[in-house]
């Protein structure tokens, strides 16, 4: 293959725009930290603030288009340049991209700085825009099983732009339709990556051996993601149980597959395992009826939340060319995450004890993420240590 990039020698030092990983999950890490921060010093009433929409649907809108939006970005877009051999998108273009996600980020927090229409479009652009970069090089090389990525960002932008149309028609429901299917439609990009990477990672590491997948059940899983997606879309509720409860038993029958009790002697792997757990456990609870937010909650923080911190460890060490050994207090990190993720959905489960269980799931998603940011923004901010592009 031609080398493309410029010698190693000749590597900035500064290297924060080599690669779409670097940026995204700084920013990403960055403005989970600011923005449950604010959460929640309003939510126990330490200050008063008003951004667009209102305080309830600016958090969830900002966690899942803001922070698990930016993650997934960088993710794809470095691992295009891996899956394709194509070069990743990098410099001003790779900024400029930042800028379009993280102007809406600031702005979105007072409602008197922009009308809600102009933050909107600015919002709007950032996932087509990614989808681009990414289908780019997918169609370069013809590899159409990575193609999927790019329809699935569309959809997306579609849920984003109903979100704030709920918004402007004053549609609550509607609104809150659209940012869960934004949820659902996150935790297929979830699914899709870990069930290519955890037994792939699992198999590497430990003295697991991958089996090959089952086809029906990897097609039935993501038709059951499928259809909730589109009974949420609708607001059935018996239908969104029962294609809850099937997705979370085929979700979890998958991921039994993938070795988990080979790695808890490794930190980049069982957190990975664990976390990815408590996406089928929280489809599980939404299919009671009785426990929405608990099983919500378990997907968003732990599904989510605590896959993209496995990731961004684990990611940021192999495309810097380091060894795949975190730094030790990463490992209270991912027990963190894990905690904050069991807290809240206990405050979802134990109304009673509501309030201090949501604090202490608070204080673990702040430490979790502000040990990640300490320990890799300057890893983030440096050239690879090989001296390799990237």
């Amino acid at each position: 293959m031609l080398n493309i990039d410029e010698p190693a020698h000749l590597q900035p030092k500064f290297a924060l725009f080599n690669l779409g990983f670097r940026p995204f999950f700084l920013l990403g890490a960055l403005f989970s930290l600011i923005s449950i921060g604010i959460w929640g010093g309003f939510f126990f009433g330490h200050f008063q603030f008003s951004p667009h929409g209102d305080p309830i649907w600016w958090h969830g809108h900002e966690m899942i288009f803001g922070f698990v939006m930016a993650i997934i970005a960088g993710f794809l877009l470095t691992a295009v340049q891996n899956w394709t051999g194509q070069p990743g998108i990098k410099g001003i273009a790779l900024m400029g991209l930042a800028i379009v996600w993280l102007l809406p980020r600031i702005l979105m927090l007072n409602n008197g700085w922009l009308p809600l229409q102009t933050v909107m479009a600015l919002d709007l652009a950032f996932a087509p825009l990614t989808a681009l970069f990414l289908a780019r090089s997918v169609l370069k090389v013809k590899q159409w099983r990575n193609l999927i990525f790019v329809p699935i960002l569309l959809m997306l932008t579609f849920v984003n732009g109903m979100s704030y149309y709920g918004l402007l028609i004053n549609a609550p429901e509607l609104t809150k339709a659209a940012l869960y299917c934004a949820i659902l439609l996150m935790v297929t990009v979830v699914a899709l990556i870990g069930g290519r990477v955890i037994p792939f990672f699992t198999d590497r590491a430990s003295e697991w051996e991958r089996k090959p997948n089952i086809m029906l059940l990897e097609v039935s899983s993501f038709a059951s993601l499928a259809l909730l997606i589109v009974t949420v879309l609708f607001q059935q509720p018996i239908l969104i149980q029962i294609a809850a409860a099937v997705a979370g038993l085929l979700l979890l029958i998958r991921w039994s597959r993938w070795g988990g009790r080979y790695t808890l002697q490794v930190p980049l792997l069982w957190s990975l395992h664990i976390s990815y757990l408590f996406i089928p456990l929280g489809l599980l609870l939404i299919a009671t009826g009785n426990h929405f937010s608990a099983g919500l909650h378990g997907i968003t923080l732990g599904g989510l939340g605590g896959m993209i911190l496995a990731m961004m460890a684990r990611v940021s060490l192999g495309h810097t060319g380091r060894k795949l050994s975190p730094p030790r207090l990463i490992t209270i990190a991912f027990m963190l995450i894990i905690s904050a993720t069991i807290f809240r959905m206990l405050a979802g489960l134990m109304p009673g004890h509501y309030l201090p269980l949501l604090k202490v799931a608070i204080g673990s998603w702040l430490l979790s993420f502000a040990i990640f940011l300490y320990h890799y923004a300057p890893i983030l901010f440096k050239a690879r240590v090989d001296g390799r592009p990237g």
